[in-house]
């Protein structure tokens, strides 16, 4: 199960099968026009967007964004006052980022086999970790905060 601390090798690893399923199949073809390819802009747009931002406060508060190292602050305000998992929130729409581009479904089983990874996994042990190190503060971070949206 450790391989679950990982969560950006994770999502490449889901993405990256359906990825290759699809190149097998010959049906991976990319689309960035009409309404499907408006939406997958849209979305990846607001993937990276969520991904840069939570970047930002992560090294504001000079704390590091990797969950296999120890946290020295709870970062609590930006895109974490909407959500305790704002980078795992960005990856998941990415697949389905993917999905809109390349009309395939693969994509969205690959996000969904994320969040369920995610969500079972990493997220319960980091909020061990700050439950321990922040005590109070996590306590009322965790019930005003959503763990996703």
């Amino acid at each position: 199960m450790s391989m679950f601390k990982y969560p950006l090798l994770n999502w490449l690893i889901v993405n990256g099968i359906a990825a290759y399923y699809l190149s097998r199949q010959g049906t991976l073809d990319w689309q960035f026009s009409g309404w499907m390819g408006i939406l997958g802009i849209l979305v990846a747009l607001e993937s990276v967007s969520w991904v840069v931002i939570s970047l930002y406060y992560f090294f504001k508060h000079k704390t590091s964004p990797n969950p296999m190292v120890k946290a020295t602050y709870l970062v609590t305000d930006g895109p974490y006052r909407l959500s305790r998992n704002p980078m795992y929130l960005a990856f998941t729409s990415m697949s389905l980022a993917l999905a809109f581009f390349t009309h395939s479904t693969y994509f969205l089983v690959a996000g969904l086999a994320f969040w369920l990874m995610t969500d079972l996994y990493t997220i319960p042990q980091e909020e061990r970790f700050l439950a321990e190190t922040f005590n109070e503060e996590w306590e009322h971070y965790r019930k005003q905060t959503r763990r996703w949206l």
